[in-house]
């Protein structure tokens, strides 16, 4: 009986489903943060940090190619194409996964900004006006 009157009272005032509302709206936008977390995280390996160093060592690489002598100069030039080629593909890489990083962690941001307004906001009550 009891449980009858606070259903009765939930669809009267309409609380109940606001507040399951909101908590849906908490639990999809923690999953979105949680999923963005994890995306920032994956990708740290594919940033190239030390880049200058990275550059260096490439350098370094071909100046051992230019020093062989095993091989023709033919076949320096592919190796050396092969390096800059490899550092390229590194170099790009490494932007896509910082341009993915920062919309994830906009995405974070406004996920928060979105928890923090939908955690502040109450339902009105209905106010019910007497009519004569």
């Amino acid at each position: 009986m009891n449980n009858e009157s606070n259903v009765s009272m939930c669809r009267n005032k309409g609380g109940c489903g606001f507040r399951i509302k909101k908590s849906i709206v908490i639990v999809l936008a923690a999953i979105t943060i949680l999923t963005c977390g994890w995306l920032i995280l994956s990708l740290m390996n594919s940033l190239d940090i030390p880049s200058n160093k990275n550059d260096q060592f490439a350098s370094e690489q071909k100046w051992r190619v230019d020093q062989r002598s095993d091989i023709d100069s033919c076949e320096k030039q592919i190796i050396k194409n092969q390096i800059d080629l490899r550092r390229a593909n590194e170099r790009q890489i490494s932007g896509r996964a910082f341009q993915t990083q920062i919309l994830a962690l906009l995405i974070i941001v406004f996920q928060l900004i979105l928890i923090v307004f939908v955690v502040l906001i109450r339902r009105k009550p209905y106010s019910f006006q007497k009519t004569s």
